[in-house]
């Protein structure tokens, strides 16, 4: 993550790699770009503290729900970071909204099968076990998207990129995020949700 405090929008900006989450309660901006990863946005909408995660659930998810599979622990964990840094500037779990996006397919990408949908679905099952509000989601497709987040408000504004020489290194810097978590065989323990 970079933060930028020179940038035409005249406050804080902070750029997220992929693999990076952050969360403010200030009125700073959060930015990103999705090809094949997924960006979550969530907010406090009591406290007025939000945040975005960029991750990826690395594979095919069993029948059992991601609870039971040990790719979607990979998820939870980064949901968990996400999350922890949200409370830690005193936000509440029980007011969280969520917006969702990315989760592109793209032909040829990493050589894996289905990984969209497998993204997809960790996020509908996420959200549901832990009882957060998806507020809006923008999932799927073959298209990058370009994602920025207020976490004071909570607003998000989705640009869809259609020259991706434009992007070229942060779809570079997602390949290798992709390749390294999904080269990474290491077993993440078993998952607890809260309530």
């Amino acid at each position: 993550m970079i933060r930028s405090d020179n940038n035409r929008f005249g406050k804080p900006l902070y750029i997220l790699y992929p693999g990076d989450h952050h969360a403010a309660a200030d009125n700073s901006l959060i930015a990103t770009v999705v090809g094949s990863c997924v960006a979550v946005c969530l907010y406090d909408y009591r406290k007025m503290i939000g945040g975005v995660g960029h991750f990826i659930v690395p594979g095919s998810i069993g029948t059992e729900g991601i609870i039971a599979d040990e790719v979607a622990a990979q998820g939870i964990t980064s949901m968990e970071h996400l999350i922890g840094e949200i409370v830690k500037l005193g936000g509440d779990r029980k007011s969280f909204r969520a917006t969702l996006y990315g989760a592109g397919e793209f032909s040829g990408d990493h050589g894996l099968d289905n990984v969209a949908g497998s993204n997809i679905q960790f996020l509908h099952e996420y959200f549901k076990l832990e009882k957060i509000q998806v507020a809006r989601e923008d999932l799927g497709g073959n298209y990058r998207r370009k994602i920025f987040f207020c976490p004071r408000t909570g607003s998000s504004f989705r640009k869809i990129l259609m020259n991706n020489r434009d992007h070229s290194e942060f779809m570079r810097l997602e390949s290798e995020y992709i390749n390294g978590v999904f080269g990474n065989n290491e077993r993440f323990g078993k998952v607890l949700l809260f309530d």
